[in-house]
């Protein structure tokens, strides 16, 4: 009985034997041209697109579903969807956002009785002509399980979300229309084997297709290049599985665009083959020998095109697929991954399926993107981050050049313990299923370097099934997984996630050593490539740089895959109109991890966070060293990390710097080999001044427009500073105080409760009984809004905030140890108020004391020195209670009056927002911006926007020199902490600037534990700082 009752009593959705019922083996993508023109070139595939409007209708549960979906009529209350898309995304049911912890209740392999199932119907038009054909229909990704019916009959079953489902409809099919419907179910057993971190999304989200290929027919090839000892010469290996009688005959060709590499390679079908595997009746293998092909790497990502043509007795084309194929071996040498028998460094980054608008939807637009942003921004590697990804992303890392983890769609990391399912024989099948049917599938992909048996699902003996399958199926690719340990027997690579640089990582479970000491345990050879590591949720990516210099310095250590590429915000408008990016717990999704699933280097949109560039610059290809100094000229070698490209496309642009600014520049066109130094000399005109500091800056630019990027994309920047011989002998001089005797005297009053100073153009009030300034006018116009006072407080970051939930606080965050010590909640008392007048300046010394529960926390003492051109020298001694943790920042906060084009200019680092453990890409430079521009807007609000290692800053008429950070935004740290989305910030009509001595770096190792590292903690208990302040017209 194939009833739609009967098929829904089945319950194949609760079954884990039962992953798919009548479907179509695994196979390499086919086309079926109908000739070699036709393959060679691409074009008129015999595939049918079923992608458009479907008929749909959402069901509560399975058993809900009523006979509507399979009668020709259709029923009045079914609507219409776009195929491919998310149904949440539509307005039918709820997106759900988990990392961990599974949204129903743990019981494999039942699944909760309230499913949504989403049903689905279309028709479409069958010729004559193809009816006499064979006809497969291709669900290339649906979540989470289906059942297919064609014409009113019960076709099959399939789950696995990320891999396609196909279907032999050759039998149902008539000439004209027909009609399918497809049953999606929101719950399956499968959905235990995917646990990503990521939106529990469902329906038809992958293309749709239907592919009509003659009865006779290449249904499978895989094509293994190799290359010989001397990486010149290259053999091509092809298997071909074919549907054919035995007088018909395989023709393999290559070509290079329009030209054959070779000649037809023909061989029969009637070559019957026995060896250690079995015999083979329907499979036909042959070699090809290429003399001198251009090798495919990602820096040189040369495709050929191979041709594979059935012939039927007469020499007469029946079908024809093709397939692009680079020319490459992948190899472990010496303890290292190697590519053409060069070892790599992998620039890795994890990437999710992700569309602000359309979910788990994306175009080939989106891939191209992608891979694009990730090629101008220095990266060579992506690991399909946790499954299977649409099989045109795989084509396109080909073209384009990027090398591919390829990832098995099993995850099971809300399993306890984790690795049940993994030495669960019941649970066998499926996991090889997930991993074989993606082997098969991406096979001939030359960018996918490494399998991957999964992500975060323990290790067990199906682990172990997979990888002796893999080695055994395609000996010519590495397998890699991290589960168990990072370093388990199923692993030929040793991949962990978030080991640190230097620091051992206690687990009661596995052992996380630091990713040196990996190396020299005793007996280990494999290479260490970090399948995740600096987690880049929100304000991160500190000291990012350290893993750089530690993969440049070992050289097994290869690299790592940063976690992860874009914030999985979805697109939301909230009742005032006001856009936001939304995140767990914004669809009423009340089992949720929050704002867990923003972890990216991009915004949802694809704009970059500041993190962006510090990856850029520690991973970029060119280093430079300024190996000599000389007047007017200075010696830079430059040295090529690419491994297989010559810098034939780059030019140098050089600037010269001087206070910040540029007086000089020029540009010479570079072409170094690979691993080679190209020394260049540089020559300028500038005579430095005295006092003056000087920089140079080096851009290496695109000439011409590349596959990735247009002319003059920046792909490599340094800096470097410049000794000035004349500030060597040149004797300190300050305008300001020589000046000082010649402004004319201070006029003081005094109240009992105000001091004030007037001078020349300017006036200051203090108030005596607060020790704040109350009003400092410049020429009658107020220089800052609200009094100077310290500041220890940062809004918490998401790395400072760690696992907290609003409810449970974890007591190791950074942002729970501040809270105890109520820092933000001190309450400041002015202790003494103290006068000093001589000649030429006046001196007062304020000392604040900060309480909170009773006990003093903080004491500050500050002197103002004011001369009489109204500049105000400030000193700041700070004195921390002993039981206080490090501290966000020390310094000094006041606010601004505001204007809608209110400009900020600064001499330090930017001109992006840089922390101290994040600032390697930034340069020193005079830099102008609007306030709004220094505002970077987090998903998740925090603090933002500080510049470092300043010297001068200019708002308004206020100008502070010294040596500090800063920060100016129209939101106050109270607001960054209590808003949890961009659209809940409310700006003030002032500008809040923080000015500081010291400030804590951000951290990004992970966002679970304290990963700031110890040099960039703020745990001293006395800091002593200088500043100067100034008013101008």
């Amino acid at each position: 009985m194939n009833s739609l009752q009967h098929i829904i009593n089945r319950r194949d959705w609760e079954n884990p034997i039962s992953v798919q019922v009548n479907q179509v083996k695994a196979h390499s993508p086919l086309n079926g041209f109908k000739s070699v023109d036709h393959a060679r070139t691409n074009t008129q595939s015999q595939k049918q697109s079923l992608n458009g409007q479907w008929d749909f209708k959402l069901f509560d549960k399975p058993e809900a579903v009523d006979e509507s979906l399979l009668s020709e009529a259709l029923a009045s209350d079914w609507q219409s969807i776009p195929v491919p898309s998310n149904w949440q995304l539509h307005g039918f049911d709820k997106p759900i956002y988990c990392n961990v912890k599974y949204p129903f209740a743990v019981n494999p392999p039942f699944v909760p009785s309230d499913n949504p199932t989403g049903c689905y119907r279309t028709e479409f038009t069958i010729t004559a002509e193809q009816l006499a054909q064979r006809n497969h229909i291709i669900f290339e990704g649906v979540n989470s399980a289906f059942h297919l019916w064609c014409n009113g009959q019960w076709v099959g079953y399939s789950q696995d979300s990320r891999l396609p489902s196909e279907f032999d409809l050759s039998k149902l099919l008539v000439a004209g229309t027909n009609r399918i419907a497809v049953m999606v179910i929101r719950w399956s057993d499968g959905s235990y084997l995917e646990d990503q971190d990521m939106w529990w999304l469902s329906g038809i989200f992958r293309d749709v297709n239907l592919l009509t290929k003659p009865q006779n027919q290449i249904r499978d090839v895989f094509i293994t290049p190799d290359l010989d000892a001397c990486y010149r010469d290259a053999t091509l290996h092809i298997k071909t599985a074919i549907d054919a009688p035995n007088n018909y005959q395989v023709a393999v060709q290559v070509f290079d665009g329009e030209q054959a590499l070779c000649e037809p390679h023909i061989q029969s079908t009637n070559n019957k083959r026995v060896d250690e595997k079995g015999g083979w009746s329907d499979v036909v293998f042959q070699t090809i020998d290429i003399q001198s092909p251009k090798k495919w790497t990602a820096e040189t990502p040369t495709l050929y095109r191979c041709v594979v043509t059935l012939l039927d007795e007469q020499g007469i084309t029946v079908d024809v697929e093709a397939y692009n194929i680079g020319f490459r071996k992948v190899e472990m040498l010496n303890g290292q991954l190697c590519l053409n028998g060069k070892p790599l460094l992998i620039r890795g980054v994890n990437r999710h399926e992700h569309h602000p608008e359309n979910g788990h939807t994306v175009s080939t637009a989106d891939m191209i993107e992608d891979i694009k942003l990730m090629k101008q921004n220095n990266f060579n590697a992506v690991r399909t981050a946790h499954y299977p990804n649409h099989p045109r992303f795989y084509e396109l890392c080909d073209e384009l050049g990027l090398y591919v983890v390829d990832e098995a769609n099993i995850e099971t990391h809300g399993m306890f313990p984790m690795g049940r399912l993994a030495s669960d024989p019941q649970w066998a099948g499926a996991f090889m299923s997930r991993y074989t049917q993606m082997v098969e599938r991406d096979k001939n992909h030359a960018s996918i370097i490494i399998w991957s048996l999964g992500n975060e699902c323990g290790h067990g003996a199906n682990h172990d099934a997979m990888y002796g399958w893999s080695k055994s199926f395609d000996p010519s690719r590495p397998v890699q997984y991290e589960g168990g340990g990072a370093n388990t027997t199923a692993t030929d690579i040793i991949c962990p996630m978030y080991a640190r640089v230097d620091t051992h990582i206690a687990d009661d479970a596995v052992p996380k050593y630091s990713i040196k000491k990996w190396l020299s345990l005793p007996g280990e050879t494999r290479p260490l490539i970090l399948c995740e590591y600096a987690h880049a949720m929100g304000n991160s990516l500190g000291s990012f740089d350290d893993y750089w210099q530690a993969f440049r310095e070992y050289p097994r250590l290869q690299g790592g895959f940063i976690w992860d590429w874009v914030d999985q915000g979805l697109s939301k408008t909230d009742k005032n109109g006001k856009h936001y990016w939304a995140y767990g717990g914004d669809f009423g999704d009340e089992l949720n991890d929050r704002q867990f699933c923003v972890n990216g280097l991009l915004f949802p949109d694809r704009t970059p966070h500041p993190s962006l560039f510090e990856a850029k610059y520690s991973q970029q290809h060119l280093q430079f060293t300024l190996r000599e100094q000389t007047q007017n000229q200075y010696t830079v070698d430059v040295f090529s990390d690419y491994v297989f490209r010559h810098t034939d496309n780059e030019k140098l642009v050089w600037q010269l710097i001087e206070n910040g600014q540029c007086v000089e520049q020029g540009k010479q066109v570079i072409n170094i080999a690979p691993q080679s130094t190209q020394t260049l000399t540089i020559n300028t005109k500038t005579v430095f001044k005295a006092g003056a500091q000087y920089h140079v800056n080096l851009d290496v630019a695109l000439i011409n427009d590349s596959s990735f990027a247009c002319a003059e994309h920046v792909l490599n920047t340094e800096q470097f500073k410049l000794i000035n011989c004349q500030s060597l002998s040149a004797d300190a001089f300050s305008p300001a105080l020589a000046n000082a005797s010649t402004q004319g005297a201070l006029n003081i009053s005094e109240t009992d409760t105000q001091l004030s100073i007037e001078g020349g153009t300017f006036k200051l009030v203090f108030n005596s009984q607060s020790g704040l300034i109350e009003q400092w006018l410049h020429n009658q116009t107020q220089v800052i809004k609200s009094p100077l006072v310290d500041n220890f407080y940062r809004a918490p970051l998401d790395n400072d905030i760690g696992v907290s939930e609003v409810d449970n606080l974890d007591p190791n965050a950074w942002e729970a140890r501040w809270l105890r010590a109520g820092i933000g909640q001190w309450q400041r008392t002015c202790r003494s108020f103290e006068v000093v007048q001589s000649k030429v300046d006046i001196r007062i010394k304020c000392v604040f004391s900060y309480e909170f529960n009773g006990a003093v926390q903080a004491k500050t003492t500050w002197l103002y020195t004011l001369n009489n051109t109204g500049e105000i020298s400030l000193n700041v001694d700070v004195q921390l209670n002993d039981t206080l943790p490090p501290m966000p920042r020390i310094g000094l906060s006041t606010t601004l009056n505001k204007q809608s084009d209110t400009q900020v200019n600064w001499l330090g680092l930017g001109p992006f927002e840089n922390y101290p453990d994040r600032k390697a890409a930034s340069r020193l430079g005079y830099y102008s911006a609007q306030h709004n521009e220094l505002h970077t807007p987090y998903i998740f609000p925090t603090d933002n926007g500080v510049r470092s290692d300043c010297q001068l800053l200019s708002v308004n008429n206020l100008t502070v020199t010294g040596a500090f950070l800063f920060a100016a935004s129209e939101y106050s740290q109270s607001m960054l902490t209590q808003a949890k989305h961009t659209n809940e910030l409310v700006a003030d009509d002032c500008l809040h600037v923080h000015i500081d001595h010291q400030h804590m770096g951000v951290g990004g190792d992970d966002s679970w534990s304290p990963s700031t590292h110890k040099e960039y903690l703020l745990e001293q208990k006395k800091y002593s700082y200088s500043l100067t302040f100034s008013a101008k017209d």
